[in-house]
């Protein structure tokens, strides 16, 4: 515990007490010691003399062993009321004269020499009596130390009484000293404390002393007086300045004002809206004028939330969702603002929106949100993009009309399967929208391509709205191309194309009376689709797909061995299942800088064989990596020891050798399908590949029946 301070008075006081008694004592102590050393020197003094005028005195007694002798000299001294016993001793040892009560040793001290002795009560002279006759005796004279102590106690008393009066005057001096120099320093600390607070009224210290108290409030008299003058100059200052800045703030705010309308007239004539929201959500008051126009109103709350749901109210919960975590401080900033929408849809309006974190350098966090409408460049990018795969339908119609209008048959099957998402959508269901995707990105339809990626990402990851949202559009953009091609279809329906060979031979076999059975074989291939044409498109899509994919010019060679045509309608899905695997060959078979085979990249073949039709894709590329085949069944479960059980992986649903899926491919469901199909109509699937010698797909059917037909048999 920490002991109070004393104050000024208690510390001279103290101080002059601790002189006083330092002083006194010692006074006292040296006084008492030199008189008592005077009164003992006496008192040994006395004892020597008396000692050695006895002795001479009473040689005649011992040489004669005169008592009588003895006591007359020795009773003189006897009478001194300071001589405690006296003792003298003949040659023999026997005591001639004895006065008062020696001391126990007195008697052993017979036949000694001179000698003072001194003990705590008495201080002892021991003399030799030398006779003239010549025996020798011994005088011991003892003197009574008790007037020395009765001196010394007296000494004692008269320095404690001095003392004592001396203490008593110097305690009452230094409280009168100490209280008037505390009074004078407590007026300057007075005065000071109250300066010290800010109050600078206070009158100055009064006191006309010549000491150092008195120089040290003269001191700070002074200085008051120039604290006081220093302190008016600066209110003055202040008061001139506080005009000014008054001045000055009038006239700033009035530039603001005059630069807030402004901005206001620019913020109001800007083609973006831009608004300002706080980490919690809240809506600053300033923004443009374009957020209202086209958004609405700010509702009450101004929570973003909120707004998000009057203009956008199917993106709101995943807008509520993601800045909810940039509030909780989940996900850094730049991350959490990352996965806000950016692009929204308000009616008829479609908006780009973009966040940018503010910062006033003191953790004080703000988004600026931009709102861009591209309802324009949407509709123009729309408009080109609807000439564009318009242009591209009626140019494939026109060449290849019959494999167009399957594959717009196929394609409208498959639509009518994709536009009824479930949350458990099965792999036929899978299989319908990468064979759309297959296909329109085949034939030109880039718009569904995407929107079928688009699809097939969010039913991977289980976005329930966007898969549904995806679905919506793609039957809406089918319902455009169907506007587009239908009135061409229509105009071609129940129209069969017939080449000047054909013509020609139905003519010779008329000509030559070909019994009717003949005639139907000639006859009968013409409601069939020739397989050449189909698979000069299929290389032309493969063409096209290498340039977009950035693996340069693919050099395609189609062989058919024989004129042959198969039903339209049995084949149509095989035909829309066999678009996977020109992309795979073309997207997984080759490098932009690998070397190329000299007798091309890509063969797509037909033929009879063994009473058999015969389809093969072979691509001279890097070939299928079994390795890699055999981790990712591994991966799913799969079997994978011998070669049939890699094939059979191969074309497994969900088994694909990308990390990550394109528009192109990486699903695990296009070879699926592919063998699906195949089967479907009847067909079997092989494939041969090896590393850095090529991949190829091999289909064969039975040639029984009437579903295979060659257009030209002769009789």
């Amino acid at each position: 515990m920490r002991m109070p301070a004393l104050s000024i008075p208690q510390k001279l006081i103290a101080l002059i007490v601790l002189l006083m008694v330092a002083v006194v004592g010692s006074l006292a102590t040296y006084f008492c010691s030199q008189q008592l050393r005077v009164v003992g020197d006496n008192l040994h003094r006395k004892a020597k003399t008396y000692g050695a005028l006895a002795a001479t005195q009473t040689r005649s007694a011992v040489a004669f062993s005169d008592k009588e002798t003895a006591r007359e000299v020795l009773e003189s001294i006897a009478d001194d009321p300071d001589v405690a016993s006296a003792t003298l001793f003949d040659a023999s040892g026997e005591i001639l004269y004895g006065h008062g009560a020696p001391s126990p040793w007195v008697a052993k001290a017979r036949g000694a020499g001179a000698q003072v002795v001194e003990t705590q009560t008495r201080v002892a002279a021991i003399n030799p009596v030398e006779s003239l006759e010549g025996p020798r005796g011994t005088l011991v004279l003892e003197i009574s130390t008790v007037t020395l102590q009765e001196a010394r106690a007296r000494v004692i008393e008269l320095a404690i009484i001095a003392g004592t009066a001396a203490l008593g005057f110097g305690c009452i001096a230094a409280w009168l000293i100490a209280r008037r120099l505390a009074r004078r320093l407590r007026a300057i600390a007075e005065v000071a404390a109250a300066v010290a607070g800010g109050d600078l009224t206070r009158e100055p210290v009064r006191d006309g002393d010549g000491d150092e108290i008195g120089v040290l409030a003269r001191a700070f008299n002074a200085m008051l007086g120039q604290l006081q003058q220093l302190i008016g100059r600066i209110k003055e200052m202040a008061r001139i300045e506080q005009v000014r800045l008054e001045s000055l703030v009038t006239e700033r705010t009035a530039q603001l004002d005059l630069r807030n309308a402004e901005m206001r007239l620019v913020f109001d004539h800007i083609d973006q809206g831009l608004l300002t929201v706080g980490l919690d959500g809240v809506i600053a008051s300033e923004r443009s004028a374009a957020v209202e126009r086209w958004l609405g109103p700010v509702p009450a709350s101004g929570d973003l939330g909120d707004y998000v749901e009057v203009f956008a109210p199917d993106s709101a919960p995943w807008f509520r969702a993601m800045w909810g975590m940039i509030a909780d401080g989940i996900l850094p900033l730049e991350v959490a603002l990352a996965q806000l929408p950016s692009k929204l849809r308000s009616g008829d309006r479609h908006l780009e929106l973009r966040y940018k974190l503010l910062t006033d350098g003191a953790d004080h966090h703000r988004v600026l949100v931009v709102v861009t409408d591209v309802t324009a460049v949407l509709e123009r990018h729309r408009a080109e993009r609807d000439e564009r795969e318009t242009s591209s339908l009626v140019s494939r119609l026109i060449r290849d009309r019959a494999g167009f209008a399957a594959f717009f048959v196929e394609a409208g099957e498959l639509v009518h399967i994709a536009s009824a998402p479930t949350p458990n959508a099965g792999p036929d269901y899978h299989r319908a929208v990468h064979t759309l995707k297959g296909l329109s990105a085949m034939e030109g339809l880039s718009s569904i391509a995407e929107l079928c990626h688009a699809l097939e990402t969010a039913l991977a990851e289980s976005e329930e709205v966007s898969a549904e949202l995806c679905a919506r559009e793609i039957v809406a953009r089918w319902r455009f191309v169907t506007g587009k091609v239908t009135p061409l279809l229509e105009q071609a329906r129940g129209k069969i194309e017939i080449r000047e060979r054909e013509l020609a031979t139905l003519k010779a076999a008329l000509a030559a009376l070909a019994p009717h059975p003949y005639l139907a074989t000639i006859v009968e291939p013409w409601c069939h689709e020739r397989v050449e044409p189909r698979l000069e498109r299929f290389a032309d899509q493969a063409r096209a797909l290498a340039a977009r994919l950035g693996k340069g010019t693919l050099v395609v060679r189609v062989e058919c061995a024989d004129d042959i045509a198969v039903p339209p309608e049995r084949w149509a899905g095989f035909w829309a299942a066999f678009a996977h695997a020109v992309r795979n060959s073309v997207d997984h078979g080759f490098d932009p800088d690998a070397a190329r085979s000299p007798d091309g990249d890509l063969v797509l073949r037909s033929a009879k064989r063994g009473g058999e039709l015969v389809i093969e894709i072979e691509d001279h590329g890097r070939g299928i990596d079994w390795d890699r085949i055999r981790a990712r069944a591994g991966q799913l479960g799969l079997p994978a020891l011998t070669h049939e059980d890699l094939e059979a992986a191969l074309f497994h649903d969900g088994l694909s050798t990308r990390e990550h899926a394109t528009e192109d491919s990486g699903r695990g469901i296009g070879m699926s399908a592919l063998r699906a199909a195949c089967v479907a109509t009847g067909g079997a699937l092989s494939v041969r590949s090896a590393p850095r010698a090529g991949t190829t797909l091999h289909f064969c059917w039975p040639l029984a029946g009437r579903s295979i037909e060659h257009p030209h048999r002769r009789t």
